[in-house]
């Protein structure tokens, strides 16, 4: 255990839970828990909420004879960490230039920290997981979407504009797929988990023959797993999805290599539990990408935090700020 008495609250707030935590300076967690988030209830009634779990988490400390110092809160989307505002969350209705800190401030009487979510899960890594002991990081998140975050020397980047590491929205492919950003082409439009499935959806409604109609035509939503299963059993359909999913993640993680130079890449997210699955082709991949002359490739390698690592990862930056 620690000599550090110190403890910190970590929050994640997604749309469907928020997730809090007691985390001890050196990363472990304390203790947690997970509560519907209730967003449809509105603004106030999921503060309201973060206020209840932070007080919760707060009064635990206490029953351990220890103190909790502050509060790290991750929120997903656009936010200005130094202004402390929740600018448009996608997954939070009616979330509008929310002032966040200011009211959990007043509410809880803690300091609180404001990050974004993708950002507190890379810097749980960097100082708690698959990055710890190296100098820069590129954690990229494969769900639902495709999130970024980058740590150079000991530092999350946010960008002159705290919109910065939204990898999920580098164009890949120009001018193809309409990304829900707006664009057309992005990463997140092929690569991630979700949108690997709705390839081979695609494919299925167009008539392509696959293992995968099985599972397509029995009314079960298709995933990003059932595609990497059928492609390691050798489905054409499905390998010919997987491999250019990989590929064009390794066309990103080459251009950040040849632009940034990273020490090392994390892959996250839940279709990163393909491990080397995943791992394999996306390094033979970005092999073949890179030019030699830039030196070798760096290190990649699978999140070891999982669902937890915005959780320790806000907890991180209260710790840190």
């Amino acid at each position: 255990m620690t000599s550090d008495n110190r403890l910190y609250i970590g929050i994640d707030l997604g749309g469907t839970a928020i997730k809090g935590g007691l985390v001890q300076a050196d990363g472990v967690i304390v203790e947690n828990k997970s509560i519907p988030t209730e967003a449809d209830r509105g603004v106030d009634h999921v503060i309201h909420r973060m206020v209840g779990l932070v007080r919760e988490m707060s009064d635990r400390a206490g029953a351990l004879q220890r103190v909790a110092e502050a509060v790290g809160l991750g929120v997903p989307g656009t936010l200005s960490h130094a202004t402390g505002m929740v600018i448009a969350p996608p997954n939070l209705p009616g979330w509008r230039n929310v002032p966040i800190v200011r009211r959990l401030v007043e509410a809880t009487g803690f300091r609180v920290v404001l990050e974004n979510d993708a950002n507190a899960a890379a810097w749980g890594e960097y100082c708690c997981g698959a990055g710890r002991g190296c100098r820069s990081m590129v954690m990229i998140t494969l769900g639902t979407g495709v999130g970024g975050g980058f740590v150079f020397d000991g530092r999350l980047f946010r960008g002159s504009h705290e919109s910065g590491a939204e990898v999920g929205h580098m164009i890949v492919v120009p001018g193809e797929r309409l990304c829900g950003c707006g664009q057309r082409g992005c990463l997140e439009a092929y690569a991630s988990a979700s949108n690997t499935a709705l390839r081979a959806v695609e494919r299925l409604r167009a008539g392509e023959s696959s293992r995968l109609r099985t599972v397509f035509e029995s009314g079960a939503a298709l995933t990003s797993e059932d595609v990497v299963t059928a492609a390691e059993q050798g489905d054409p359909l499905a390998r010919e999805v997987w491999r250019e999913t990989c590929e064009l993640l390794a066309t990103a993680m080459v251009s950040l290599q040849h632009t940034i130079d990273p020490e090392r890449f994390v892959l996250a997210g839940g279709m990163s539990k393909a491990g080397d699955r995943l791992i394999a082709p996306v390094r033979e991949a970005a092999a073949r990408f890179a030019s030699p002359i830039f030196g070798k490739p760096p290190d990649v390698c699978i999140a070891l935090l999982g669902s937890d690592a915005g959780l320790v990862g806000a907890a991180m930056a209260a710790r840190d700020a």
